[in-house]
């Protein structure tokens, strides 16, 4: 196998520094799939967004956590990595399998000082029964835009994204919060929502009745200040109805920021005092 590595890693070096960058973080991903240390990856305050249960974050907890529940033979396979302009944070996604049922997935990674790629955010869909194989994503990463490394641009921006669900439906604020290029990894079972329109389209149908609220918890951005993520917690009144989430953040040509991934899954209710 080290001959293959050997090729793999000669091939990354001659690419250009974004790209180098692009296919490190995938060749990182591909090699935790591989691993049986997932906890391993981890940063030691990275969040968990397991299907069905509380967010978590911190190795102690995603470790109590992953032992409180069965895993299986989980396998996932990454479609795309994008990173930033520095080369310290970026993000992929893609399909998880056990056995006949397939899911979707979603990281953020940060960069550390010695090169190696760490898990920062992680959420998954339920596995539901698999359909047809999915080939690997073949967006274009757009350009990056580097403005002020401040992680309190992306809460703020979640914060904006979420009043404006509230006040005008989730329709009118996913459109106008989705980059070009943006993906929803959508509910179990079925294919990614990929582009602006069609995760419009995606919400043709949310409940004219129904407020798609949510506030972030923790945010993290690259030192070029070009990309990041937000983590937070979701719900739908009056259906009581709870979540988590995981967004990615890309800074647009005018500055503004714009989500290009977004994915979570249910939570249990808030305890009531």
């Amino acid at each position: 196998m080290r001959p293959i590595w050997l090729l793999v890693l000669l091939a990354i070096a001659a690419l250009p520094d974004r790209e180098r960058d692009r296919a490190a973080l995938l060749a990182a991903d591909r090699e935790l799939a591989r691993s049986t240390d997932v906890l391993g990856a981890f940063a030691e305050d990275g969040a968990y967004l397991y299907p069905g249960a509380r967010l978590v974050r911190g190795k102690k907890a995603i470790r109590a956590l992953l032992d409180s529940v069965s895993v299986g033979d989980l396998t996932w396979t990454p479609a795309y990595a994008d990173v930033s302009d520095d080369g310290t944070v970026g993000y992929t996604y893609g399909w998880t399998r056990s056995a006949d049922q397939q899911g979707k997935y979603l990281a953020c990674w940060r960069r550390r000082d010695g090169g190696s790629w760490m898990v920062t955010a992680y959420t998954r869909t339920r596995l539901a029964p698999a359909a047809t194989p999915a080939p690997a994503d073949s967006a274009v990463a757009a350009a990056a835009v580097r403005g002020p490394a401040d992680a309190r641009q992306l809460k703020s921006a979640d914060s904006a994204f979420a009043a404006l669900s509230v006040a005008r439906g989730a329709q009118t604020a996913f459109l106008s919060f989705a980059a070009s290029e943006a993906i929803l990894l959508g509910p179990p079972g079925a294919p990614m929502t990929h582009g602006r329109d069609a995760i419009g389209a995606a919400f043709a149908e949310f409940p004219a009745d129904a407020v798609l609220n949510w506030a972030p918890v923790t945010a993290d951005i690259a030192g070029s200040g070009d990309l990041g993520c937000t983590v937070g917690e979701a719900s739908i009144s009056p259906r009581n109805s709870y979540s988590k989430y995981l967004t990615v953040w890309k800074r647009q040509a005018d500055g503004t920021w714009r989500f290009v991934a977004d994915g979570g899954n249910a939570r249990p209710a808030p305890a009531t005092r």
